[in-house]
């Protein structure tokens, strides 16, 4: 069936369990995310850019993977709202 993980590696990414199945108390529904970017929240949208045709208004465009890199961009006293479908 699979293959079993050899002692100290990291599974890859196709043991990852999607976001979208996994329950989160930070979830929240698109009206909330709604409230809180027009109370200022910063609106990310960390889908891979597979699709450049697909943009959310006033987004800013960052793929998961370059987030870590970025966070400097980042004020701490604003909260984010991450979109990813």
């Amino acid at each position: 069936m699979g293959r079993r993980l050899k002692r100290g590696r990291a599974p890859t990414r196709r043991f990852h369990v999607p976001s979208a199945v996994r329950g989160s108390s930070a979830r929240v529904d698109a009206a909330k995310a709604r409230e809180l970017v027009a109370k200022g929240a910063l609106l990310v949208d960390v889908r891979r850019r597979d699709d450049p045709a697909m943009t959310l208004d006033g987004a800013l465009r960052i793929s998961p993977d370059k987030i870590p890199q970025r966070l400097g961009e980042f004020s701490r006293g604003t909260p984010i709202v991450l979109a990813c479908g």
